[in-house]
């Protein structure tokens, strides 16, 4: 036996020893996983953090054809002189031939006389142009399609056009007036005056639920989106029960239960795949990687990114590869591939110039810009964003300037140009606050703190 004295009392030192180790086992173990959470944590929210920062504006340049053509109100049956052009533009939708199309839809609206028959091919005309990011046009046709349905009486109408008026606001940003937009289309759908009276209303939960996530009330989007999915599957609308579940997984992400939001989102491609919708697919395909990049699993991400590019190129849909290629540029970022990031996102940026998406166009030339920033490319860095930011105005895009100015005060920041980066994120602050939008307000603050405190210093 070996005693040690302390403090006047004898132990047997294998004793205290053993106990030390049986301590050791149990509390390093402990220790070891509370480290590990927070360092997962910690990652978890940087990654979110530069993701978001990345994605921009993604929620409104995904489309999907079948929305452009969601409401139609007897086209279908309508006279030759009407019914051949909306088909030829019908035709030239599903293969991406937007202008074609949009002329198309002219010369049906220049012979439709029945206001039901014009407030349907200017609301699909207000799709096209949204899902192009040309909001001033988008919001011209809504309006006009509004008057129409509210002067001819036309429920329908009036509720899916009161839809596109607030997907336009939502993709402006300008949230409370989008969510007011929704609200009242809820409650003209709840009175189910007219066919499709369940199918507007589950749209216009879906959309609220997207209004009230970007505004961070992630429990009130959550329920908006199962209300919008509970009328889906009653009706058995498969392609809006796949674009409920998306909605949901989005939410679920952005709470943090990324578990959750691969299980949405798996489930919502499940039936895309199903019903033979390839476009949906592909939009999963991709929102599933975005997912599987904040779980770390950078090479199944990317994995997950090329099938959807893959599918998008057979499809021939440009906008969901251009979508696909910012995708991937992601995931190299977060691998630490600045040049193939850059790569991607230059080829993104050209699709987008070539199908004039303005707001595709904004958001890359911004992604591209923080890229640079990485790579000391201040200059570049500079010229990106004030591109970006030159779009965002002239499309009127109020969330998109006041990111391309807070992005300019980072590198401004960088260049030690302090006044210049002030004055630039108190910009971007102001246009945050106007909007109502929480997490971003914080980010802008705790940014002009950082220079107010290097200003001080000098």
């Amino acid at each position: 036996m070996y005693l040690v004295t302390i403090w006047g009392w004898e132990f047997d030192i294998v004793l205290i020893l053993g106990i030390a180790a049986l301590v050791v086992a149990i509390v390093l173990p402990i220790l070891i996983y509370k480290i590990q959470k927070w360092r997962s944590e910690k990652q978890y929210n940087e990654t979110q953090a530069r993701l978001d920062q990345m994605q921009v504006g993604q929620d409104q340049i995904q489309t999907d054809q079948k929305r452009m053509l969601q409401y139609i109100d007897g086209l279908d049956e309508s006279p030759p002189k009407v019914k051949d052009p909306y088909k030829a533009g019908e035709e030239a939708l599903a293969e991406w031939k937007l202008d074609s199309a949009m002329n198309h839809f002219r010369r049906a609206l220049e012979q439709a006389t029945e206001p039901t028959q014009r407030s349907a091919l200017l609301i699909i005309m207000g799709n096209v142009e949204d899902d192009r990011g040309n909001y001033d046009h988008a919001r011209g046709h809504y309006r006009e399609s509004l008057l129409i349905a509210e002067k001819a009486g036309d429920t329908a109408g009036r509720c899916w056009a009161l839809n596109g008026l607030g997907l336009v606001d939502m993709g402006k940003g300008r949230f409370k007036e989008a969510e007011k937009h929704h609200r009242e289309g809820i409650e003209i759908a709840k009175r189910r005056e007219f066919d499709g009276a369940d199918e507007a209303l589950a749209a216009h939960l879906g959309n609220i639920g997207l209004v009230l996530r970007h505004k961070g009330d992630l429990d009130g989007a959550l329920k908006s989106h199962r209300e919008a999915l509970a009328i889906n599957r009653r009706i058995g609308n498969l392609h809006g029960e796949a674009q409920s579940l998306s909605g949901i997984a989005l939410v679920l992400k952005h709470k943090g239960d990324l578990k959750g939001a691969l299980k949405s989102h798996n489930d919502s491609l499940g039936i895309h795949r199903r019903i033979g919708n390839p476009m949906g697919e592909a939009q999963e395909l991709g929102n599933i990687g975005n997912v599987l990049i904040l779980k770390g699993y950078l090479d199944k991400a990317l994995q997950s990114h090329r099938e959807a590019l893959k599918i998008d190129r057979r499809i021939g849909n440009p906008l969901g590869e251009a979508n696909d290629l910012g995708n991937i540029g992601n995931v190299l970022i977060h691998k630490g591939d600045l040049d193939g990031t850059l790569k991607n996102y230059e080829e993104g940026l050209g699709i987008f110039r070539r199908i004039n998406n303005k707001l595709g166009e904004a958001q890359t030339f911004g992604n591209i810009g923080n890229v640079l920033r990485q790579k000391g490319d201040l200059d570049g860095a500079l010229k990106s964003h004030k591109e970006a930011l030159k779009i965002d105005r002239k499309i009127g895009n109020p969330l998109g300037e006041a990111s391309d100015l807070g992005n300019i005060g980072l590198v401004l920041t960088d260049k030690d140009d302090l006044d210049g980066a002030l004055k630039n994120m108190e910009q971007a602050l102001t246009i945050f606050k106007k909007l109502g939008i929480p997490r971003e307000i914080k980010i802008v603050e705790d940014n002009i703190k950082g220079v107010k405190e290097m200003m001080a210093k000098k």
